[in-house]
């Protein structure tokens, strides 16, 4: 018989009292931090009250000046029983108290639908609170509330970026359906032309959005799965790829194990972007996604086949980047590193590049600027850069920063298929190429073999590249018009396209 909780309750201000039926023989109930270490368990000794079981926990143990989540059990000697709850109608968090400057709930955790109580300071903890009640009610809210026929909701990289495909789609989507209401899930700071709607993502009212949509517009995916039998889901994907994905992948890591979430996400949406017919191949066995496939190229393409339209645009651009006019400018841009983990979807990064001596190897003209994924929670000290390197991360969209850059520097990055349509140089730091072919993730290509430019394995060949660039280009020439035509034949006019199959034109 599985040990219950029946009733928690207060009793007066400084306990919590736990009525626990179905293991008469506990010895106490455990209340275990998640993420702490096991010595930061807290033991409350358990009674009999009939048949019953009740624990007291003194509430200064579970109030701190950090959220606290603490999954509950029933301690029986040596091993633990988790603590269940009856089913609760209404909110998710089915117990709640505000307490001075705190507050205090409880709700069944998702996998094991066990007991958590959890505790913040009173703001945050209100906030966290009515998002996961809205999180819950999500299911309802799709079959009772109506579908809005104009709504469009765009969300790129979880909220924390105004960028990618959505981002092109968007701008080219207000011009030619006007009609369209757009709203965007976004958290950042950067300011969005025609200044729309913005949602905080996990929001009460973003999942009574995502519920009502008629289009959903996403590069990555949404925190609930399901969608009305009218809601146009749009998944634009984030890059072609090189890396293995998904279902592909034959090693242990925070890809893999989140798949079968993405394959549960795949079965909502309408619609999945392609760039090439080599991504129409990987994607959908990728994502364990059997719906419909559009080969249409990607919108961010386009705004790189022609990034500016005279010497002005491209001044004012630089502007906006707090660039100077009179430069050359070589883009690093890679990608994270899965076996770096610092939290949820947040990765450090060894840049491994010598920045002091890649700056003294510049000419004077040039400067480097450096943009890590968005993943990746390091950053650099600026005042430590030196002059001609300027880190540029902050910056939500890696697309602005292509259209600026003379040469891409990047390693295992998708970015580097969407800036071959430019033509320019690519050159390729992979100072970790047999660790991230064998360990991390694994390639569909050939790396040194494939690829549109050479593979540096250090910085000295590094720079002895980025000094004979010209020969670089002749020597490469061959295999780079080999990549365009395999990869980006479809690129030109794709936002076009993309639109006119997936919104139509205004009614």
């Amino acid at each position: 018989m599985k040990a219950v909780a029946l009733d928690i309750a207060l009793e007066g201000d400084a306990t919590l009292r736990l009525d626990v039926r179905g293991l008469a023989a506990a010895d106490a109930v455990r209340l275990q931090p998640r993420g702490r270490g096991r010595d930061r368990a807290l033991l409350a000794r358990a009674e009999g009250v009939g048949e019953l079981l009740r624990a007291r926990v003194p509430l200064h143990e579970l109030l701190s000046g950090q959220p606290l989540r603490w999954d509950v059990s029933l301690a029986q000697g040596e091993r633990d029983e988790p603590l269940c709850s009856l089913p609760q109608p209404g909110e998710r968090h089915f117990f709640s108290a505000r307490l001075g400057e705190h507050g205090l709930s409880a709700y069944l955790s998702d996998s094991a639908e066990s007991l958590v109580l959890y505790s913040a300071p009173r703001e945050q903890h209100a906030r966290v609170m009515a998002d996961e009640n809205a999180r819950a009610n999500f299911p309802r809210w799709l079959h009772e509330l109506p579908l809005r026929e104009d709504l469009v909701l765009f969300e790129s990289f979880l909220g924390k970026t105004y960028a990618g495909n959505p981002r092109y789609l968007y701008e080219a989507l207000r011009q030619a359906r006007p009609d369209l209401h757009c709203v965007w899930a976004y958290q950042g700071h950067e300011a969005i032309p025609g200044d729309p709607p913005r949602v905080r993502r996990g929001s009460a009212e973003y999942y009574r959005l995502l519920a009502q949509a008629k289009y959903r517009v996403n590069n990555v995916l949404f925190p609930v799965h399901g969608r009305k039998p009218e809601t146009v889901y749009l998944q634009t994907w984030h890059g072609t790829p090189l890396k293995r994905l998904g279902y592909d992948i034959d090693v242990a890591g925070p890809e893999a194990d989140a798949r079968d979430n993405l394959r549960r996400e795949a079965a909502g949406w309408s619609l999945l972007l392609s760039a090439n017919p080599y991504s129409t191949d990987i994607l959908p066995r990728a994502f364990g996604y059997d719906g419909a496939v559009l080969e249409a190229g990607y919108p961010l393409a386009d705004a790189l086949r022609t990034p500016f339209a005279d010497a002005a645009a491209r001044a004012a651009a630089l502007t906006a980047l707090g660039l100077p006019e009179d430069r050359r400018y070589l883009l690093y841009a890679p990608t994270w590193r899965d076996d770096q983990p610092l939290g949820a979807w947040r990765f450090g990064f060894d840049l491994q590049l010598d920045l002091a001596r890649i700056s003294a190897a510049l000419a004077s003209d040039q400067v480097l600027l450096l943009k890590t994924h968005h993943l990746v929670a390091a950053r650099l000290d600026a005042a430590r850069l030196p002059p001609n390197v300027i880190d540029l991360s902050a910056r939500d969209d890696v697309t602005e920063l292509c259209r600026i850059a003379d040469v891409l520097i990047t390693d295992y990055s998708s970015v580097f298929f969407d800036f071959a349509v430019t033509g320019r140089p690519m050159l390729f730091f992979c100072y970790d190429l047999e660790h991230y072919a064998e360990r991390i993730r694994g390639f569909y290509l050939d790396v040194p073999g494939e690829l549109p430019g050479p593979v540096s394995r250090d910085t000295d060949e590094l720079i002895a590249h980025l000094r004979d660039l010209p020969a670089l280009g002749a020597a490469y020439a061959e295999r780079y018009a080999a990549f365009q035509a395999r990869f980006c034949d479809q690129h030109a006019g794709a936002t076009a396209r993309v639109i006119e199959y997936a919104f139509g034109a205004a009614a």
